[in-house]
């Protein structure tokens, strides 16, 4: 699928994409924890209900599109399903055992700058030097909000690189697919990614005690809602937009989504009681100038 000019329909896809990833972090935070903060479901488990869910609901289209991908596209998918979906949803939700969902949601938007260091060195894609010291601006942003907790921390400072590393993962994503399967429909890259990352997470997920969590935990069965709606939304429609919005606009554009996002991560954040203060929206400043740097054209 040929790249075209970006137009007010790809402005309104970005839009709601934001809207709908912007949700997912205090999605996965209220799926890890009940209302008193005790954990309910383990990261892995989170992650593994995430990608069955979303798969088990693209599975009609899975069936029908699995004989239009050429032999030479399924490495391709794998790529995207595992690199893109399965690993990253279980970096997020390890991570947010710890960390804020604001701040989860600020050092996402990494992601941009990845897109942009993959696709120099792997795909060979033109970099300027301006682009760079974005890298270095928004990079010292991510630093910063790091260290607020503590510069000595060496547990928020673990966890914080367990979503710098999901960020990485999403950049080799795009890239692949903007550059590998752009001619594959995108419902069908969504569909067939999801299916390649959720058939592992469910076949670990059936030999956990996820039963006993759902029939005996006070939370269990809400929790499972959270990830529900997370996977359906934040999962199958939004990666459905994201790849249909990276073969028309392209890679870069696609991923400026995480300008956006950190808005909608902060309002649901400070909702649910987290601490957000002037150093935190200063520090968010500069990822999101280095970020600008990166994509402006």
């Amino acid at each position: 699928m040929q790249q075209t000019q970006v137009r007010p329909i790809h402005v309104g896809a970005m839009l709601l994409l934001a809207l709908t990833w912007g949700s997912s972090f205090i999605l996965m935070k209220r799926g890890l924890k009940d209302d008193l903060n005790q954990p309910v479901l383990a990261p892995e488990q989170v992650a593994a209900l995430r990608m069955g869910i979303a798969s088990l609901v693209l599975l009609p289209v899975s069936v029908r599109a699995f004989r239009k991908i050429k032999i030479e596209d399924w490495k391709y998918l794998a790529i995207v399903g595992l690199v893109g979906s399965g690993i990253p949803a279980v970096l997020f939700t390890t991570a947010q055992q710890k960390l804020d969902s604001s701040v989860a949601g600020i050092l996402n938007t990494l992601t941009p700058l990845f897109t942009l260091l993959i696709g120099a060195a792997v795909f060979r894609k033109n970099v300027i030097p301006r682009q760079f010291i974005g890298v270095f601006i928004a990079l010292a942003g991510a630093v910063c909000l790091i260290a607020l907790r503590g510069i000595s921390n060496t547990e928020n400072w673990g966890f914080s690189i367990l979503i710098i590393i999901a960020t990485l993962f999403y950049g080799i994503s795009v890239n692949t697919i903007s550059s590998k399967i752009p001619h594959i429909h995108p419902l069908h890259i969504t569909a067939l990614s999801l299916l390649m990352a959720g058939i592992p997470w469910t076949i670990y997920l059936l030999n956990t005690n996820i039963s006993s969590i759902i029939t005996d935990h006070p939370h269990g069965l809400t929790s499972i809602g959270y990830i529900t709606i997370l996977a359906v939304f934040g999962t199958c429609m939004a990666n459905m937009l994201y790849f249909w919005l990276t073969q028309q606009t392209g890679p870069m554009f696609a991923s400026s989504v995480t300008y956006l996002m950190p808005l909608v991560a902060v309002i649901w954040g400070l909702g649910d009681g987290e601490s957000f203060g002037w150093m935190h929206l200063g520090c968010a400043a500069i990822v999101l100038a280095g970020v600008w740097l990166v994509n402006k054209k």
